[in-house]
């Protein structure tokens, strides 16, 4: 990380990571038993898609 970023902010980058880098990935089972997964995808898109989208990358069988 930067030797110029202030401490306060270095734990905030520590933990969040980069503005718009990176992916979260889930494994959600729904009432019925079906299992996706899915993610939230951080990475800028557009100037309307700013705070990222959610995707669904698969159902698992």
């Amino acid at each position: 990380m930067a030797h110029s970023i202030r401490p306060t902010n270095l734990r905030k980058a520590a933990r969040r990571g980069s503005v718009g880098v990176g992916r979260f990935y889930f494994r959600v089972k729904v009432e019925d038993g079906r299992v996706f997964d899915l993610y939230y995808d951080r990475a800028v898109k557009s100037l309307d898609q700013r705070k990222g989208m959610w995707t669904l990358d698969q159902e698992l069988t």
